[in-house]
């Protein structure tokens, strides 16, 4: 990675910042270490050149973004510091590679479920691609991308909910707790921070909103009904839909993220409506929501309260803050009593009846609508579990919903503002659903005829003719009803004379905002906000409006729209509702926190242009002038996953920054089969075509570089990286397959070192073993490196020196007679320490299924098991295996061509001739002691004539190199003083003279077998008897 660092140090020289691709500020820390180390002093000559300002640097094992510096120490330090008993403080400095700014709880939670999301999404994409539709051929995949980003917003949306109630939280306990000095300065240093993480996941919440709306497929696309008016496809934008498709959605996002939210469950707003008269009702001077939510054109706060939730389509809300009028509780108390309606009774059972069965997209704000587009797609699966499972014998609570179906205009359903949805058939079902469950939980019976699971008189996908046809009856009633032709009187005249902002109010339900209301009756209100206007366009005057037309009745809005608002950013919103994809990606990484080195919003930049690329929105390459063309999806890719790393390293769960930038990166990081010709003499004649294997190199090396940076804590952590990564070894990807044995080369080392400097030799075996298996097995087959590189090396080592203790421990015991007790039993408890620690590691080898075929031949593996079995076999008193594994440790044969080049050697290595020879020279001794006097006839030998002259080849080539034969020259170079002494001549003569001994007897106890006479070929290379003889009188060599 790039990183910028400097010194703080200004006796030392200056330093200087190396570039490495990009620049990245990092913050520094200094940390105090101990320090047993000799530090030599530097260079003093004048003529040298300066000295470095610091002595080492290396990446901090236990964190991923961590770079640590250990400067040299000044001149007086120096002395100090050769001490080797005394412990010194030196300065540490820590610099980060990128800029990362930590990841809370709930962005964390947030950012693991975006990726389960994902990772589930393409889990399930190759059924999608198999059911495709059989009338216009395409997959129905580019609805998979719009689920997915409906599960990225679901996470988002819960994750800003948390943060709210965590801050109010802390509110009311700083509130409480009181406090000063600098207390208060860092927590709000803190509130800051927490509100600016908050503001730019809204932004990030809001951009993906709308970019879903009008970028990504429609759910419908995936229906494949032929009576609709227009047929959605899925490769075509969804600003090519009917008209009014996008109506409902849009009416959803202003409502979402451009209004102020419900404030009727305040308790200031509770306060009014609890008044006696709430419509004259005004707020103390001190009071926040009243003065600045609820503040407009009128000067009671009620009506203007009333005004907002008109102009939002809230209706269901506006009847509930009209029925705290005091007209209308006198007379429901009056038609309580048995009395009749008064007219303003009847005006408020008419305005009852307008505003709970209007029409209008996107629902009237109840409690069965989907606000916010989540909840039907959120809640269908649980929804229709529930209704399976049900069993009558629910707890009763809540209050009785009442009947949602009631009809309250002729033509008009009180469900007709499913009519704007995308699929109004699907979402008229769950609205019944949620009833039937609410019915269940108040004790309510479930009539057939009021909720009826699943209407058929619902269109099963948006129709518009349909939809209009509801909602013109819907305004023709209300114009009836309220603002009748002719100067007549209607039912709500009486309310009107008595309350005139009330006709002012209702007027805009006909799609008419009077002057007063444009403008501002208020100097401090300001009259209403570009989103407000554009609201009442859609929902009252233009329902039909057509998509491509949205994004002009917005700029038109906005400039009648009072406040004059953010310009760039309502530019910003234009762009992308004009179908500017590449808008998305660039205010998301510049306003939204992608560049920033916040996790999450780098995170959410990323997959949302994963999803633009995906929806085919978007093209993944930029060409750039003079340069290679520039991939985004990757840099962004690589972006997200510094920022993640660094994020995480900064509050120390580097573990979990690791694993969620590696499963960031993996799906993009796969190499790509494409088809070229052959490049043949007879392509001409041929149309095969052969498969190219693609790979993204900047992905890969940013997995490599993760893994390479990451010191595992814990064997299921390396493991668990290692499974994530298995698949894209396997796919050929050498980059990842060297981090990943790099990954369990410090596994190996770790257990190399654990209790207290005792190894624990199986584990340590084991992990060796997995980096070997990464190497040898998960590679294909044109790509493995048999048996790998720094795993191997550790492999070998440790098989071959376990054998060499081992080997020296069982010569030492053959050839020596101890003395003392003590000095045998010291010899025979190092001899089982040592025979332990090979059974270890032989243990760790044979357990390990998948690995050993692949070591069948592997000489330091097999040399380790022959050298087990000699010691278990001494043990036991079995000469014969004894000897039997000796020849086959010294025999020579020819080993692989493919692994060893065909070379001719040994088990054992030259190194060890020697020791093994001192074994078979006791065995042959002793074996001689024990049979002194007996008859010839009746002499046995451990070893075969074949085992003998196997002794006797390895017994010349050792007497060779110690100078012992006559026939043998002197090596160059050496003085006389190197000569062999009197002893070990005399040593190697008396060895000689009992492998002679051993011929004798194995000439006698050892004569050709049937197997020979028949001329069949023996086991383990056995040969005849004449041709040994041959062999062992031939010339030496």
């Amino acid at each position: 990675g790039g990183f910028s660092f400097g010194t703080n140090d200004n006796n030392t020289a200056a330093a200087t910042t190396p570039s490495f691709g990009f620049s990245s500020g990092g913050a520094t820390s200094t940390t105090n270490i101990n320090s047993n180390a000799n530090l030599d002093a530097g260079p003093s000559s004048s003529s040298s050149p300066p000295p470095p300002s610091v002595r080492a640097l290396a990446w901090d094992p236990t964190g991923t973004a961590s770079l640590s510096l250990c400067p040299l120490p000044a001149s007086s330090e120096i002395g100090r510091c050769g001490n080797k008993g005394e412990k010194n403080n030196a300065n540490l400095d820590v610099f980060l590679s990128h800029d990362g700014t930590g990841c809370p709880t709930e962005e964390t939670e947030c950012l693991l479920r975006c990726l389960d999301a994902r990772e589930e999404w393409i889990a399930n994409a190759p059924r999608q691609r198999q059911q495709q539709s059989p009338r216009r051929g395409g997959p129905i995949a580019g609805v998979g991308v719009t689920k997915l980003s409906m599960d990225y917003r679901a996470a988002m949306c819960e994750c800003l909910m948390r943060l709210q109630e965590k801050a109010q939280t802390n509110c009311v306990g700083n509130n409480n707790n009181g406090g000063s000095g600098g207390g208060d300065a860092v927590m709000k240093d803190d509130d800051e921070e927490r509100n600016n993480n908050m503001e730019l996941l809204s932004l990030t919440y809001a951009i993906s909103h709308l970019a879903e709306i009008f970028l990504l497929p429609s759910l419908a696309s995936a229906m494949d009904s032929g009576f609709h008016d227009q047929t959605f496809d899925a490769s075509s934008s969804r600003l090519d839909g009917p008209a009014g498709s996008l109506t409902a959605d849009t009416v959803r996002y202003l409502r979402l993220h451009h209004s102020a939210g419900s404030v009727l469950d305040s308790p200031e707003v509770v306060d009014m409506l609890e008044s006696d008269q709430p419509e004259y009702y005004q707020f103390p001077p001190s009071s926040i929501t009243g003065n600045s939510i609820l503040a407009g054109p009128y000067d009671h706060p009620y009506w203007n309260l009333l005004l907002t939730l008109i102009v939002q389509g809230q209706l269901s809300d506006a009847w509930n803050l009209l029925s705290y009028h005091s007209a209308c509780r006198h007379a429901e108390d009056e038609a309580g009593d048995g009395g009749e309606l008064s007219p303003e009774g009847q005006g408020f059972a008419a305005l009852r009846a307008l505003l709970m069965s209007a029409p209008i997209p996107a629902g009237r704000g109840d409690a069965y609508c989907d606000d916010a587009g989540l909840d039907d797609y959120l809640e269908e699966e649980s929804l229709e579990q529930v209704e399976d499972e049900n069993d009558g014998e629910e707890k009763v609570y809540g209050e009785d919903p009442g009947d949602i179906n009631q009809l309250w205009i002729d033509g008009v359903p009180p469900n007709s503002y499913l009519l704007w949805e995308s699929l109004p058939r699907r979402a008229d079902k769950l609205r019944t659903l949620r009833y039937r469950r609410d019915l269940r939980h108040c004790g309510g019976r479930i009539d057939d005829e009021g909720a009826e699971l699943e209407s058929y008189m619902v269109p099963e996908v948006y129709q518009p003719r349909v939809a209009m046809n509801a909602f013109r009856i819907w305004q023709e009633t209300i114009r009836v009803t309220a603002f009748p032709s002719g100067g007549g009187r209607g039912v709500l005249s009486a309310l009107f004379q008595r309350f005139p902002p009330l006709p002012q109010i209702l007027s805009i339900l006909l799609g008419t905002i009077p002057h007063s209301i444009v403008a501002g009756g208020n100097a401090t209100s300001g009259g209403l906000t570009w989103s407000q206007v554009l609201l009442v366009e859609l929902l009252y005057a233009r329902p039909e409006m057509m998509p491509e037309d949205i994004a002009t009745r917005a700029r038109v809005a906005m400039s009648k729209g009072s406040g004059g608002g953010n310009r760039p950013f309502q530019e910003i919103i234009l762009s992308i509702m004009n179908g500017g994809a590449g808008q998305v990606v660039e205010t998301m990484f510049s306003l939204c926190g992608g560049s920033s080195g916040a996790a999450l919003p780098a995170t959410m930049t990323s997959l949302l242009c994963n999803l633009l690329v995906d929806a085919g929105c978007i093209s993944a390459q930029k060409d750039v002038p003079a340069s290679p063309p520039l991939n985004i999806q990757a840099e962004l890719l690589v972006l997200a996953a510094e920022s993640i790393l660094s994020s995480f390293s900064v509050q120390e769960q580097s573990d979990v920054g690791v694993r969620t930038a590696i499963r960031l990166l993996l799906p993009n990081a796969p190499p790509k089969q494409v088809h070229r010709a052959r490049s043949t003499a007879d392509n001409a004649e041929s149309n095969d075509m052969e498969d190219d294997i693609i790979y993204e190199p900047r992905i890969a090396a940013m997995i490599a570089e993760a893994l390479s940076h990451r010191l595992p804590s814990t064997d299921a952590e390396a493991r668990d990286l290692l499974e994530l990564c298995e698949g894209m070894v396997r796919l050929g990807s050498l980059l990842i397959a060297d981090a990943c044995e790099s990954l369990a080369f410090s596994r190996a080392l770790h257990h190399n070192r654990s209790n207290s400097g005792n190894s624990n030799f199986t584990r340590e075996v084991y992990w060796l073993l997995r980096g070997m298996e990464v190497q040898s097995c998960w590679l294909p087959e044109q790509r493995r490196r048999t048996l790998g590189f720094a795993c191997r090396r550790r492999f070998d080592s440790l098989c071959e020196g376990s054998a060499k203790d081992l080997i020296a421990m069982l010569s030492v015991a053959a050839i020596t007679n101890f003395s003392k007790t003590s000095e045998k039993e010291k010899h025979e408890k190092e001899l089982s320490s040592a025979l332990q620690a090979a059974e270890d590691i032989l243990e760790g080898v044979l357990q390990d299924e998948a690995m050993v075929p692949v070591l069948k031949g592997h000489l330091e593996a097999n040399l380790l098991q022959y050298t087990v079995d000699i010691a278990l076999a001494d043990a036991k008193g079995d000469t014969v295996r004894v000897a039997a594994d000796i020849v086959h440790c010294l025999e020579e044969r020819c080993l692989s061509e493919g692994d060893h080049g065909g070379v001719v050697s040994t088990l054992a290595d030259p190194k060890l001739y020697p020791e093994f020879l001192c074994i078979a020279f006791a065995l042959l001794v002793k074996e001689d002691s024990s049979q002194y006097g007996r008859p010839m006839e009746f002499a046995s030998c451990a070893f075969t004539v074949h085992g003998i002259h196997i002794l006797m080849a390895r017994l010349t080539q050792v007497l060779s190199w110690e100078g012992i034969l006559c026939s043998s020259p002197r090596p160059l170079g050496a003085s006389p003083s190197n000569r062999p002494s009197l002893s070990k001549k005399e040593y190697f003569s008396a060895m000689r003279l009992a492998f002679s001994k051993g011929l004798m007897r194995a000439f006698v106890s050892h004569g050709p077998s049937t197997a020979v006479k028949k001329g069949i070929k023996k086991r383990d290379g056995e040969v005849s008897m004449d041709e040994e003889l041959e062999l062992l009188l031939s010339p030496c060599i």
